[in-house]
């Protein structure tokens, strides 16, 4: 959500002990770019790989090394699902209170497409209702 923040690219926050899930989707596409042994199956998920507690992506200087491939989750960072909260802001991310309105709106389309590949590739059941419910909520913000 935050491509053109160089502070974002450089930050690297979100990339320390990463509990990023994959879809199916994104597992193809980093294949398909000669990427292998980028990820661990924990939880029933197939998950970004951490080495020495950082993502196996992340390279020396804090920069994603397959950035304009990056998994959908980290697409849509700072925006998180929440089982019990639903869509929200994660709080760790430093520039999580300055993601303006357009991002929000973006980021909430991409995040349901991310959500509904989840639900197939994993058979996981998403709950819609707090999804759509905590959205609202995030873009009431943005009729003042």
């Amino acid at each position: 959500m935050l491509e053109d923040n160089e502070f974002c690219k450089k930050c690297a926050k979100c990339c320390i002990n990463t509990e990023m899930i994959l879809t199916r989707s994104d597992i193809i596409k980093l294949e398909r770019r000669g990427y292998r042994n980028f990820y661990t199956k924990r939880e029933g998920f197939y998950r970004l790989l951490n080495v020495n507690g950082k993502c196996v992506f992340l390279g020396p200087s804090n920069e994603c090394l397959v950035y304009e491939d990056r998994p959908a989750g980290c697409r849509v960072y700072p925006l998180v699902y929440d089982e019990e909260r639903g869509i929200v802001l994660d709080e760790e991310c430093p520039l999580a209170s300055s993601v303006n309105c357009e991002d929000l709106v973006r980021g909430a389309g991409l995040i349901r497409v991310v959500l509904r590949e989840i639900e197939l590739t994993y058979n996981y059941r998403v709950d819609w209702e707090l999804v759509e419910k905590s959205i609202t909520t995030l873009l009431s913000k943005c009729i003042d």
